[in-house]
């Protein structure tokens, strides 16, 4: 059989990364991450306008904006009743020293060559996410590189080693070419895939998960959070691969086997046409599941149903047939490049989100105050900004069109964003109904502490109303007689609220011993000598419950 031969690779990464909070300093209100990386931008540039991020005459940004509904627009482009320039959710930064990307599949393999088209970096407001974006493509590549390369080009890390050294499931070598100083051909960064012992050092050491090189100097002056310095760390969301977007176009994509459509829908492992890379019972529904074929129909290919669309998982990919005019082509890198953003954006938030609040339940100590405090503190930042994704950025529909709409179902099902935003939702509701029985344990402990000691002040307000406020007439003593007179009142009345409010949790147990008629009048009498003479056991008790209790003290 002949070799088949993509003669369009478009390949997209979409990298959703975690952003460490930027230091609040004294007195100052913490910068915006867009705001730092413009003051150190290194290799990256702001887009002031999003919407003519590629051409000024507005074309690709005109079929862009139409496609989606008003509110995503506002969201993409930051525009709406004010007009251009009202306040974006998303902020784009882009590169333009990154030229080409060679590879090589295996040792001693022929080079290849990709261009860069795309070099950003998204951040979005209110919310600790970016998302990295590199798109490269290549004419007139055999089928089975291009497979190889959307399996093996978005591994951040090698996840094992093969026998010869280099990493497993990764491609041998990943080298970004721009110019140097004088215009010259120059290498930028290399991939190090094949050094072990960092990758053992660093997860040893650090607990992290490591970057090849070339990834930590695409997302530069940003840092990884394992290494030193730097001001903007940010952490990884989704391990092992980087999302995927990938358009192959065919002279005849009827040609194709099941198993080639297989390996291009997951971005498998290549292998032989008539074969498949998982089971046959795995890959039973594979055509309702994971196939969009609105537009596919091989029998009938005069009708342009040619082109067929993949969702699995983290991939998404298109085939069709190779047409000069390269509208599918434009559409692909445009309208649904925005909806994959969407998509990844929406997953890498509820994923940030959920982080948020394990890591708060993580570092709560219930015995320790400050602790405590520290966990309500992050807990409503973090309830907050999720109230506000929910409503600014959580979206069902996205478009009229009807493919649009289809495409951002299927993408988000397969990313498992809906069941996703429920776990959090639920976290939400959790913690948000902890801390308000919490609150309520708070108000009730408050309420019985007032109680006892109204009940205690309640004697000498009856003995100082029947005998008169003019028992001892002081009219006539001096002034500094008076003030002597008033502190020997004032300070033990004072000493006595406070002591009777803090043995108030003791006089609460006797008052509701004293009004049961379950128990005798000896353990009634036990119970309030214990107000004074309290066992060693009840000493341990009431410091556990005052710790269990603290929670309360720090509103």
């Amino acid at each position: 059989m002949s070799e088949k031969i993509v003669r369009e690779f478009n390949h997209t990464l979409l990298w959703p990364i975690t952003l460490r909070p930027l230091r609040r300093e004294v007195g100052v209100d913490p910068i915006s991450y867009w705001d730092m990386l413009k003051r150190r931008p290194g290799p990256w540039e702001f887009v002031d306008d999003a919407l003519l991020i590629e051409d000024e005459s507005c074309l690709a940004g005109y079929e862009e904006f139409v496609y989606f509904l008003p509110y995503v627009q506002r969201f993409l482009y930051g525009v709406g009743d004010e007009g251009r320039g009202a306040q974006s959710s998303l902020h784009t930064f882009q590169r333009h020293d990154l030229e080409e990307v060679h590879l090589r599949t295996e040792p001693g393999a022929e080079e290849i060559t990709l261009q860069v088209k795309r070099a950003r970096l998204y951040f979005f407001y209110d919310i600790d996410v970016a998302l990295a974006v590199l798109e490269v493509a290549g004419e007139n590549i055999p089928l089975n590189i291009a497979v190889e390369i959307m399996d093996r080009f978005g591994r951040p890390y090698p996840p094992a080693w093969e026998g010869d050294g280099g990493g497993a499931h990764c491609l041998h070598t990943v080298e970004f070419w721009g110019r140097d100083a004088t215009g010259s051909p120059a290498l930028l960064s290399k991939s190090d895939y094949e050094d072990r012992e960092k990758y053992l050092e660093l997860v040893r050491n650090q607990r992290q998960t490591p970057l090849s090189l070339h990834w930590e100097y695409f997302l530069s002056p940003l840092i990884p959070a394992y290494l030193p310095g730097g001001v903007m760390k940010y952490y990884q969301i989704e391990n092992k691969r980087i999302p995927i977007m990938s358009y192959l176009s065919f002279d005849d994509p009827s040609v194709l086997s099941r198993g080639d459509m297989v390996r291009i829908g997951f971005a498998a492992k290549w292998g032989e046409s008539d074969t498949l890379p998982y089971s046959t019972g795995f890959l039973a529904d594979f055509e309702q599941q994971y196939c969009y074929d609105r537009y596919w129909d091989p029998l009938h290919r005069g009708a342009d149903m040619d082109t067929r669309y993949f969702f699995c998982g983290v991939g998404f990919a298109a085939i069709t047939e190779y047409r000069p005019n390269g509208l599918l082509l434009r559409q692909f890198r445009h309208q649904f490049f925005q909806i994959g953003l969407i998509a990844h954006f929406h997953k890498a938030a509820l994923l940030s989100l959920s982080n948020r609040f394990s890591r708060a339940v993580e570092r709560l100590n219930v015995r320790d105050f400050e602790s405590v405090k520290q966990f309500k503190k992050h807990v409503r930042e973090t309830l907050e900004v999720f109230l506000r994704f929910n409503h600014r950025y959580w979206f069902h529909e996205i478009s009229t069109q009807v493919q649009a709409s289809d495409f951002f179902k299927r993408w988000s099902h397969q990313l498992g964003s809906d069941a996703l935003y429920n776990e959090v939702r639920e976290e939400a509701r959790d913690i948000n109904e902890y801390l308000d029985a919490d609150r309520h344990r708070k108000q009730a402990d408050n309420a019985m502490r007032l109680t006892v000691v109204s009940s205690c002040g309640m004697v000498g307000t009856v003995v100082t109303g029947f005998l008169g406020m003019n028992l001892y007439s002081h009219s006539d003593l001096g002034t500094y007689d008076k003030f002597l007179i008033f502190l020997v009142v004032f300070v033990p009345t004072v000493a006595l609220g406070v002591y009777t409010v803090a043995i108030s949790k003791r006089l609460s147990n006797f008052m509701e011993a004293l009004s049961s008629e379950g128990l005798t009048w000896k353990e009634k009498l036990s119970t309030f000598r214990q107000i004074w003479f309290s066992s060693k056991r009840e000493r341990v008790r009431e410091r556990r419950d005052k710790a269990d209790t603290g929670m309360s003290s720090s509103e």
